[in-house]
């Protein structure tokens, strides 16, 4: 039996019980009328875009929020604002915020050795550094009290100055200082200051081989443990200044002079954070407010230069090379 034409001439739906098509409207599909289901219709305004449920739709390249070449995918069913970054990082402000009243604390008890290591170099005029070979920056400030390969400070070795090559220990059979960090938080690994049962003291750098550089020879850096194949010191850590491994740093004792003739950070431009008057303060006295040490430092305790005022808001001057510094915040 022929079923009758629809008022519309619109060919009659078939028997099998499927739903009547639908119209776009505005690239989103909406039933006809009578429908109880209500029309989604995207609000005005640039900085919105609307997605129907059940797509993933792209908002174009040419949007806000959305770089040259790319796009940016919404999710199913929501409203999507793009972000737009600061123009200015407030890189204190966020790290204050996150660690309150404890930052400036935190920032004096992280940089203490290299403080002291930057003072000791400011007032002596020995410079003692842990470096790349090709860079013109001090990953790590060398002090009296920092760790050699053998073991013992620096401070158990033989005198030095800012010509010395090779400066042997006194306490073994270690032939020349070589600097190696001795704690985490010199490659980066804070968490273990977050354990309970974490002794500082006992920590150890490692070799590849699972063993500490204390169970290494000193003079030819192969392993001493019994049954262990390792024939070199190969670091299982990354520098936190320049994510390279200690074997590729070397160690260095220099003059002012010398580091003021090839461009090397020396005198007040030495200190960690020079270049950021408030984390400087926070590095030498824990406030941001207080230059402390600093002034101390600029009034003639050190062999810094006097023909100049400095206050402590003097700005740093980089050298040709740049100061390279990462800040790692925990």
């Amino acid at each position: 039996m022929d079923s009758k034409p629809s008022r519309s001439g619109s060919k009659p739906s078939p028997s099998t019980g499927a739903k009547p098509k639908q119209r776009a409207t505005g690239g989103l599909s909406v039933p006809k009328s009578g429908s109880r289901s209500k029309s989604l219709s995207p609000k005005p305004g640039p900085s919105r875009a609307v997605v129907a449920r059940g797509s993933r739709d792209a908002v174009p390249s040419g949007s806000r929020g959305a770089g040259r070449g790319e796009v940016m995918l919404a999710p199913k069913g929501y409203t999507m604002r793009p972000v737009i970054p600061a123009e200015k990082k407030e890189l204190i402000s966020v790290a204050r915020a996150m660690h309150r009243e404890e930052f400036g604390g935190r920032v004096q008890k992280l940089f203490n050795p290299e403080t002291e290591a930057a003072i000791e170099a400011i007032k002596t005029g020995v410079y003692i550094g842990w470096r790349l070979p090709e860079y013109k920056f001090d990953c790590i400030r060398v002090g009296r009290h920092s760790r050699c390969f053998c073991g013992h400070l620096l401070s158990g070795h033989a005198p030095y100055n800012g010509r010395s090559l090779r400066v042997p220990c006194k306490e073994c059979k270690c032939k020349a200082f070589a600097f190696i960090p001795g704690r985490p938080e010199d490659i980066g690994e804070f968490w273990f200051q977050r354990r309970r049962d974490f002794d500082p003291t006992s920590w150890r750098a490692k070799c590849r081989c699972k063993h500490t550089h204390e169970e290494h020879d000193p003079n030819m850096k192969r392993c001493k443990s019994r049954g262990c194949s390792c024939g070199m010191f190969n670091s299982n850590f990354l520098c936190a200044a320049c994510d390279k491994h200690w074997e590729e740093h070397e160690t260095v004792f220099e003059t002012e002079d010398y580091r003021h003739q090839n461009g090397i950070p020396y005198g007040e431009e030495y200190l960690p954070f020079a270049e950021m008057p408030e984390l400087r303060n926070m590095a030498l006295t824990g406030e941001d407010d207080n230059p402390g040490i600093y002034t101390k430092l600029m009034v003639g305790e050190g062999n810094i230069p006097r023909n100049k005022a400095i206050t402590q808001d003097t700005p740093f001057r980089p050298p040709p090379s740049g100061s390279g510094f990462k800040p790692v915040y925990d």
